[in-house]
């Protein structure tokens, strides 16, 4: 019964021979006959023309699967020199009929055209890949056949596996020397097919003997699989791509298919990484392309699917540093020296070309487009262990700040490899920024406090710092590479002065080192920083003459760095006045050394300014802390920017001009409404009777803002339309709390409590302050459009003609009778005409002092109110001498006004021009306007 066993599985593995010599003698015999056919078709139209042939016949044209063949060359084994078959000779040497087609750029692989003669190659040649995997499985196969029959001992399984891999091989070398391998040979193909399976076969006993029977220590098994890969490189670099295709594919499924336990799996990523270097041996030789990427793409599959199904910590580490290996081997390999020489455009910049329709541009070279992939899976995998434990953190970071440094000294002959330490330093960012990545060392770190606790020594705690120090290496080489390649020293000089302080903001985000190290010992962390940017700043200062741009970054930095320091061991108002009294400082380093780009800190540092101010600790916080201290954080930043604005007076920065103006209003004027706030809630104190006041001091508040980012809109610029988003967001709020004011906390409406005495009271807060931020606005925007002016015109004008009159009613009735219900008396309601007339008048005046016609017609305006009121409600609200003084009152103070409207107009109008022609009748004069 186990010899009746025994002859089927070598009847089993006979099968795909004999089905393989079938499709050959098929193919043959196909090849024979269209051959022949032609022949005979183009015999029957000589005879037809009766014309002799002047020249030998020609040989059949190519099928169409034959051309598609030929065109993959990636797939066409290489022609042997040694081959023993002669090549039919041609009986006519014209012109080809059918065209070859134009070859690609080397520098492009994958592309439509090539996937789609991939498929036509898969499509008539799809039995050969079948065959090859039957053929490396059958080998694999015969060796778990013995486990489970028992009827070999293991040595001969492993030995039987062996001698079928090199009769495999034997076969497929037979067949090249005998029947050659090339397109025009019937047995195309086959060698390889063979020859492929035998090296899976030979890598499948290795590993089987390693893995299940224990037969050989690691050491001999690498070796063993080492001699394997040689073959393998040889034979794929004499014999075609498929050959190496078919070993890349079955070296990196054999682990997975033989099974087994082991003790030390490990091992195996030194496997995956031989047979990647394999594939890129190959293709550095023979320049296939995508024998590479397969060897890439396999290996990256095989090393992660080994680390999912042995998630050990071991298994997880020798992980991290395979992925980091592959980048090595995927930059190395390639350029065939122990330096890279990639030349080129880098990703960034062909991207960057590319947006911008640059004439000219191209592409990074394949190696350099091999190479990226690789090092993004090596950061995101590293990125992903590193949360394991504490141990794989460590590892994950010292991998990452070393291909970065590998990167900047390594590939410093190599443009194209230029942006490579970007995202290694990016993942390095990531790793440390990740809550989850580096939780099991916070952890560590909180059990070490908990039990140094109430201990008299305390040891301090070094993780924090060697974070920190990796990310500043990288930065040092970044400042290294910049000083000394003259390309790209821009993009290095970021690096160096971004990476450091960025790792900086990324721990205290996500590991808040105030609670593991203490205060102060993290702001010595950040001074170091900066002292580290000042010296990087003199370095710059000293090798630049004329270009300030990297002194100038290498000082913002510094500043930001002394900013993060204050604002460690600083709070609230003492760390509003630090950042203010940075932008102060930049503005005096500009005007000393000449360096425009501190605008940019200056800008950002009034942002963050205006942040604190506004949002955090901001305004809640003003309202109710001390006023001391809240005029020691808005007053003092106010001085601040007085200080800048007055320092960057003589240089020509207008953008930073207009930056700071507009903070020194919006500034002022949250400084203005915040100690009246202070003032009032100390003397009134908050509630529901005085909504008016809080009301109208946020309002001013917020107005003050939208004014200033309306400002900012004349510097235009791609933030032009997040300034008038602001601007929308800002008036929002302003012309709410106006509002709510007006009809919710109005005195005519609901009872306030309005403390002070008449024309100097809460009202002036509640809607003088606010009439006089939309006046302000109508007055000083004037690079604004007219209507927007406008508005605030209108809405400035109501509201102080409402303050006004609340103002008039609260001085004749006090603040218990402002309700409209207790109605008004004669005075009171004759006061009010009055007021319109002088506030007509008072404009009147401005239009003649600044020669608007605007102000006029606003005047004529009031003017008509002040009559319509009159004859509408005063008319029978008055009686006696009250009614006969105020008609005679008004009637001439209109005359008067009409006079001064007439001559208003007179001198504000253009001058007339005397006739041409003394027969010509004058033109019209128009009349003045009748009030």
């Amino acid at each position: 019964m186990e010899a009746l066993f025994v002859l089927l599985g070598l009847a089993v593995l006979a099968l795909p021979i004999a089905v393989i010599a079938l499709i050959v003698s098929h193919l043959t015999l196909r090849r024979e006959t269209k051959e022949l056919r032609a022949s005979v078709a183009e015999l029957r139209h000589r005879m037809t023309l009766q014309t002799p042939p002047e020249r030998p016949i020609a040989p059949a044209q190519p099928s169409p699967e034959a051309l598609a063949a030929e065109n993959v060359v990636a797939l066409s084994p290489a022609p042997k020199a040694e081959a023993k078959t002669e090549a039919p000779q041609p009986v006519w040497d014209g012109p080809r009929v059918i065209k070859p087609p134009k070859p690609e750029p080397q520098s492009v692989v994958f592309n439509s055209q090539r996937f789609k003669a991939l498929g036509t190659w898969l499509r008539e040649n799809w039995f050969y890949v079948v065959a090859a995997f039957s053929l490396a499985l059958s080998g694999i196969f015969l060796v778990q056949y013995g486990i489970e029959t028992g009827l070999l001992t293991p040595r001969a399984r492993i030995g039987a596996a062996l001698g079928f891999g090199l009769l495999l091989i034997g076969a497929g070398e037979w067949i090249r020397r005998r029947f050659g391998d090339d397109a025009a040979s019937a047995t195309a193909y086959l060698p390889s097919v063979l020859s492929g399976a035998g090296l899976v076969s030979l890598m499948g006993a290795i590993l089987s003997a390693r893995l299940l029977y224990d037969l050989i220590a690691p050491g001999p098994a690498f070796a063993a699989l080492f001699a394997i890969t040689l073959l393998g490189l040889v034979l794929g670099w004499m014999h075609g791509a498929l050959l190496a295709a078919i070993g890349l594919i079955g070296g990196f499924a054999a682990p997975f298919l033989v099974g087994g336990q082991s003790d030390t799996p490990e091992w195996l990523y030194a496997y995956f990484a031989l047979l990647t270097a394999l594939g890129l041996g190959i293709d550095s030789l023979r320049r296939w392309a995508w024998i590479s990427a397969l060897a890439l793409i396999g290996g990256a599959a095989s090393g992660l699917t080994l680390a999912l199904l042995l998630p050990s910590d071991g298994s997880v580490a020798a992980f991290a540093a395979y992925v980091a290996g592959l980048v090595v081997l995927a930059v190395l390999i390639p350029a065939r020296a122990l330096v890279p020489d990639h030349q080129g455009p880098n990703t960034i910049e062909a991207i960057t070309q590319s947006v911008l329709r640059v004439k000219g541009r191209s592409w990074p070279i394949f190696p350099a487009r091999l190479s990226l992939p690789t090092l993004l899976f090596a950061c995101v995998m590293l990125v992903l262990t590193a949360s394991q434990s504490a141990l794989h953190f460590w590892i994950s970071l010292s991998l990452l700040s070393g291909l970065t440094l590998l990167f900047t000294y390594w590939a410093k002959p190599a443009p194209a490899l230029q942006d490579h330490a970007l995202f290694s330093a990016l993942a390095l960012l990531v790793l440390i920024a990740l809550p989850d990545a580096g939780a099991a060392v916070r952890i560590a770190m909180n059990a070490t406090l908990a039990a140094q606790e109430g201990q008299t020594e305390v040891r301090m705690l070094w993780d924090i710092s060697l974070i920190l120090c990796a990310a500043t290496l990288v930065g040092i080489g970044a400042a290294w590479h910049s000083l000394r390649a003259p390309e790209f020293n821009g993009f290095w000089a970021g690096g160096a002065v971004l990476v450091p302080p960025l790792a900086g903001l990324a721990l205290e985000l996500s590991w808040r080192p105030v609670s593991l190290i203490g205060a102060w010992p993290w702001a010595f962390h950040a001074l170091a920083l900066a002292a580290l940017m000042t010296w990087l700043a003199t370095c710059y200062a000293a090798a630049d003459a004329k270009d300030k741009t990297r002194p100038a970054i290498a000082a913002i930095s510094a500043l930001a760095c002394l900013a993060f320091a204050l604002s460690v061991v600083l709070f609230d108002a003492a760390l509003t006045l630090a950042l203010a009294a940075t932008v102060a400082a930049a503005a005096a380093l500009d005007r000393r050394f000449d360096l425009p780009l501190m605008g940019g800190y200056i800008s950002a540092g009034i942002i963050a300014l205006g942040v604190r101010l506004v949002f955090d600790p901001g305004l809640d916080w003003a309202v109710s802390a001390p006023i001391l201290q809240m005029l020691a954080g808005y007053g003092g930043t106010l001085l601040a920017l007085i200080g800048a604005y007055w320092l960057l007076e003589p240089i020509e920065r207008p953008r930073s001009k207009v930056f700071v103006e507009s903070a020194i209003l919006s500034v002022g004027g949250m400084t203005l409404s915040l100690t009246l706030y202070q003032i009032f809630d100390t003397l009134v104190g908050r509630g529901v009777d005085s909504l008016h006041w809080e009301f109208g001091l946020h309002a001013t508040i917020w107005i003050g803002l939208t004014l200033t980012q309306l400002i900012r809109l004349q510097l235009g610029g791609a933030m032009a339309w997040l300034r008038i988003a602001l601007a929308a967001l800002y008036a929002l709020f302003g012309l709410g709390a106006l509002g709510s004011g007006l009809i919710l906390a109005n005195p005519l409406i609901d009872f306030q409590n309005i403390a002070g005495i008449a024309l100097f009271n809460t009202l002036i807060p509640a809607y003088l302050l606010p009439a006089l931020a939309l006046g302000a606005g109508a007055y000083f925007l004037k690079t604004q459009p007219l209507w927007i002016r406008l508005v605030l015109a209108v809405l400035g004008g109501a509201t102080l003609v409402i303050w006004i009159g609340l103002s008039l009613r609260h001085g004749f009735r006090g603040s218990d009778q402002m309700l409209w219900q207790y109605g008004t008396t004669q005075p009171e309601l004759y006061s009010y005409t009055l007021a319109l007339l002088l506030a007509g008048a008072a404009l009147f005046y401005q239009a003649l002092a600044c020669n608007s016609d605007h102000l006029r017609r606003a005047g004529v305006a009031l003017i008509a109110l002040a009559v319509a009121k009159v004859f509408l409600i005063d008319i029978s609200g008055l009686q006696g001498l009250v009614r006969v003084f105020s008609f005679m009152f008004l009637g001439l103070s209109l005359a008067g006004l009409a006079w001064l409207n007439r001559w208003v107009q007179l001198r504000s109008g253009p001058p007339q021009q005397p006739p041409s022609e003394p027969d010509t009748a004058p033109e019209p004069v128009p009349e003045p306007d009748r009030v």
